[in-house]
């Protein structure tokens, strides 16, 4: 990287162009002719956060619901071969603060399959619920024990973190209340939280913008105008550290240290991010360097943070087996401490922005990425151009660091999530080794 920062050429946008319907609908358009698809996203501000407590998993059911077929061709699996004639692929996510639904195609099946996809949406026939239901209770035993115990260690954080709220809750829901839910509660979800105000649709691929504008107001025009609901804020944190155990079967343990942070509208997000890139981004990174290759005690170690609009973690984990357990968790800790105790040296921080402009750089050739910093995150206000967001990293100040690293990597903000082998067992063991740390404050 050039020692001269003007020298260094800015990040450029992507070509792209937004659009709103008079509903509200955000339309985003990314021609790139040099592709042979293209790519339609619609996503909507409608995740499991909006959600009563007896409807918890309803966002993710109506998602599984939407891919049932339409009016017009009801059966889902005719459904999804009149699309699939059109060599069309679609799938669809639900998380915390979004549905996502995308689907692609050849350019010269567009207009048809388009037109088949966004009738899910306005004329749905939301048909065969009870054998949905069983489907979606097949997917939870995914993320469960023998004994029906979440072994999610995301999720796990995320009750301690936030209690009650909805951001501590499985986006599938209890077994419980998808027993309950029935088609008036799915029509009125999606009547509530489907509206243009609410919603933002993407196309990327060899499509010019005044044909995806028309494609957009023809099928999803006359969707009903106005927003949805307004995100709780999560409540006061109670102090950490919080301890949770697991037990599952197998051979290793998952170790995962969570602390908590602001989320992605928050001013310190960047830095945040460059403390999880300092401790896992390319093998020569900390948690790789000294966990894999100097210790030998893991074969898989990372880092992760992971953000909501207003509330997030940073995750330091490893799966260890029982002998390297106990080992693991004060290198862990060890690495942590590193990042309280001295900046990085100067080749370090080098490496690290080489590595964050280049990762921006590829967001250019990724049409999934694009889409989710220019249009999805519009949804919450906080869409920053790539530019803006490198000048943001490389702006950071590499000695304020360790400050930021002791007041984020708190105990207070800390939950230790440990699953595997007789887990309930062996965290009393952790602990005492914690309370003999000489953490610092």
């Amino acid at each position: 990287m050039p020692a001269n920062p003007a020298a260094i050429p800015p990040i450029p946008d992507p070509r792209h162009e937004l659009f709103r319907l008079n509903n509200g609908l955000t339309v985003g358009v990314f021609p790139m002719p040099w592709l042979h698809e293209v790519g339609a996203t619609l996503m909507v501000r409608a995740g499991s956060r909006f959600e009563a407590p007896e409807q918890a998993g309803i966002a993710h059911f109506l998602e599984h619901m939407l891919f049932k077929g339409s009016e017009s061709i009801p059966d889902p699996t005719r459904f999804h071969a009149h699309l699939e004639s059109m060599a069309a692929d679609m799938n669809a996510a639900t998380g915390q603060e979004t549905n996502a639904y995308w689907i692609t195609l050849p350019a010269e099946w567009l207009k048809e399959g388009f037109h088949a996809f966004c009738d899910m949406f306005t004329r749905p026939a939301l048909s065969e619920i009870e054998t949905e239901r069983r489907v979606i209770l097949e997917e939870m035993r995914e993320d469960e024990n023998e004994q029906g115990e979440l072994v999610i260690s995301s999720i796990l954080a995320s009750q301690a973190f936030w209690p009650g709220h909805p951001l501590a809750r499985s986006v599938l829901g209890t077994r419980e209340t998808v027993g309950r839910i029935q088609l008036p509660a799915v029509r009125d979800y999606l009547a509530r939280h489907y509206r243009g105000g609410n919603m933002a649709l993407s196309f990327c691929g060899p499509i010019e913008p005044g044909k995806a504008l028309e494609l957009a107001e023809a099928t999803l025009g006359a969707i009903p105008g106005g927003g949805g609901m307004l995100p709780v804020a999560p409540h006061a944190v109670p102090p950490g550290p919080h301890w949770v155990a697991v037990d599952d079967q197998g051979s290793q343990f998952t170790l995962s240290l969570f602390f908590r942070t602001a989320g992605f509208r928050d001013p310190g997000y960047h830095a945040t991010a460059a403390l999880r890139r300092l401790l896992d981004d390319g093998f020569s990174s900390r948690l790789q360097a000294v966990v894999r290759e100097r210790h030998g005690l893991a074969y898989d170690v990372w880092s992760a943070f992971t953000t909501h609009s207003d509330a997030g973690y940073l995750e330091v984990g490893a799966t260890l087996s029982p002998d390297h357990l106990e080992e693991g968790f004060r290198v862990l800790f060890g690495q942590i401490e590193t990042l309280m105790l001295a900046p990085p040296t100067e080749e370090e921080w080098r490496r690290l922005l080489v590595r964050w402009r280049a990762a921006l750089l590829v967001t250019l050739d990724r049409p999934s990425d694009l889409i989710e910093r220019y249009v999805g995150d519009l949804l919450f206000e906080a869409a920053e151009p790539l530019d803006e967001t490198w000048r943001r990293a490389s702006g950071l100040d590499p000695g304020a660091l360790p400050g930021i690293a002791a007041r984020l990597l708190h105990p207070e903000r800390l939950a230790v999530v440990l699953i595997g082998p007789e887990a309930r067992r062996t965290l009393p063991r952790l602990k005492g080794i914690f309370s003999r740390m000489k953490w610092r404050m």
